[in-house]
């Protein structure tokens, strides 16, 4: 156990168990009224991920990097199962989205797991060759690789959980260079491509109704958008001190939704105040720094690409969470990474975070 230990990387630990630590807090108050023992559930599932990070983590990821593509392929399978078999299950108030795997006493969500298996094949597979070597044909089996399983979980549908893909396609301007023309091209194919979605029944109504609504954020302030507009006033309560741990008038009293998950930043905001916020974030920018700069010093390509790939991925679930909170984005369900209460999302952020500690643990060694 000693000499596991010694092999993590203390600099992206520390923060992260800060981080671990104030989201149980958060989660303590947040449930206290409602779900008191929600809190020791999430504990539950972070002893799970700890002693993954302790087997996985503390080891070289190469065997990992040579199975991608079979691990990948077991993710695909796993939303295969989830869209075509009795295992696939509709749970909570999901508009009837089949999105969970397994039974009523125990489910998980693939999707949560797929975002990773899918980093960890397009790493690898574009690690295995220069940056002057990867060209078009490199290019469109990686796209191809992110659109199979976006196109599954957009069946779901979990629009949302589809759009948390796309960081992965910035590893191709990563390893190629940001081109103008590029971008150029993303904006007219975004532009084009935005009415023909709309009108073509892509979208379901309930979020063409969610984007609707975002954007008269004044309007139906007790009906559509009640959630926001009790997010923005749970935040705004909570000043610069805010009102104290289980002080806080818009969680306790449950006018806050979802305060467990999808609004936790607004929870912690309104009893932690202004230096809770700073406090949080600061944390996040430490974690997410540590992981590129183990992306910096990585061994292989593959595993360079992996840790800029996960810090994307995590700080787009950091950036998206708290965007909704303050009403800046619609609501699409993004957890907040040590705060959001989840075991599917949980485990799975570890299990990347286990790929990250085992090339900070390779770099030193070799």
């Amino acid at each position: 156990m000693k000499e596991r230990l010694r092999r993590i990387d203390f600099s992206i630990l520390v923060p992260m168990l800060l981080l671990m630590g104030l989201g149980l807090l958060s989660l303590y108050s947040a449930g206290r009224t409602t779900q008191p023992h929600l809190w020791v559930k999430q504990l539950l599932f972070y002893g799970i991920s700890i002693v993954l990070l302790l087997v996985i983590g503390t080891r070289s990821p190469v065997q990992i990097f040579r199975k991608s593509l079979w691990i990948y392929g077991a993710g695909i399978l796993l939303l295969f199962m989830v869209a075509f078999t009795p295992l696939g299950l509709k749970l909570g108030a999901g508009e009837g989205a089949r999105r969970w795997l397994g039974t009523r006493a125990f489910n998980f969500q693939p999707s949560e797991l797929v975002r990773w298996t899918t980093l960890l094949f397009v790493s690898d597979f574009l690690g295995r060759r220069n940056a002057d070597q990867v060209g078009m044909h490199e290019i469109m089996i990686t796209v191809l690789a992110i659109l199979l399983p976006v196109a599954f979980i957009s069946k779901q549908p979990d629009l949302g959980m589809a759009l948390s893909f796309l960081p992965i396609l910035l590893l191709i301007p990563l390893i190629k260079g940001l081109n103008w023309k590029w971008v150029a091209a993303a904006v007219l194919l975004v532009a084009v491509a935005a009415p023909a979605v709309w009108n073509s029944g892509m979208l379901k109504q309930y979020q063409k109704n969610r984007i609707v609504d975002f954007l008269n954020q004044s309007e139906n302030l007790k009906g559509k958008n009640y959630q926001i507009n009790q997010a923005k006033i749970a935040i705004g309560a909570g000043r610069v001190f805010g009102q104290g741990l289980t002080g806080g008038t818009q969680t306790q009293l449950s006018f806050l939704p979802v305060k467990t998950t999808d609004f936790i930043f607004a929870s912690w905001a309104e009893e932690r105040g202004f230096f809770g916020v700073l406090l949080a974030l600061t944390l996040f920018g430490i974690f997410l720094s540590r992981v590129l700069a183990v992306g910096r010093n990585a061994k292989t390509l593959g595993e360079s690409y992996f840790c800029s790939g996960a810090a994307f991925l995590l700080g787009l679930n950091i950036f998206v969470n708290i965007a909704m909170a303050v009403g800046s984005l619609p609501n699409k369900g993004m957890v907040l990474p040590f705060f959001s209460y989840g075991g599917s999302s949980t485990v799975s952020y570890f299990l990347g975070i286990c790929v990250v500690m085992g090339a900070a643990y390779r770099a030193k060694v070799l």
